[in-house]
């Protein structure tokens, strides 16, 4: 009987090591992609911009297994490094509306659902993130100049 448990926690730990492997191949793989993508965004742009997303606050949510899973807050710290190494700028901006205003300004209200953007101020239509993603370049072009000369603004992460 002894023998027998003995045993059991043997291969107990043998399956928990080779799970603890898995996970840091995992682990591995997501900071590889993370840095490399870093890597291209600063090369290839001047100015990165990214909203100033609570991380902590989205990981408590409904999305947490989606927000933990994609590793946001080490992504964010990464590109965020690199940025200031390469002497790039990365600026935060508050990310309220983004998804519900037009770049001309107007606010075009949408469900979640609703993928396409159509503005009826100036008649702008495409797809609501890239509009989105528009609207906070705007933004950070739009950050005075002096808050963000020689510094890289701080992401929450």
């Amino acid at each position: 009987m002894v023998a027998a448990a003995i045993t059991a926690a043997r291969r107990r730990r043998k399956a928990v090591a080779v799970l603890q492997k898995i996970h840091e191949h995992v682990a591995n793989q997501r900071k590889d992609f993370q840095h490399k993508e870093a890597f291209k965004l600063v090369q290839r742009y001047g100015v990165i911009a990214v909203e100033d997303l609570t991380v902590k606050g989205l990981a408590g949510g409904m999305l947490a297994k989606s927000v933990h899973d994609a590793g946001w807050g080490g992504f964010l710290q990464i590109l965020a490094y690199k940025a200031e190494s390469a002497g790039r700028k990365l600026v935060a901006v508050d990310p309220r509306g983004t998804s519900q205003t037009c770049v001309c300004g107007a606010k075009v209200p949408k469900r979640l659902s609703d993928r396409e953007h159509v503005c009826t101020a100036c008649g702008l239509m495409a797809s609501r993130d890239h509009v989105s993603a528009q609207v906070i370049l705007q933004r950070a072009r739009t950050v005075p100049s002096s808050a963000n000369v020689g510094e890289v603004m701080p992401c929450v992460a």
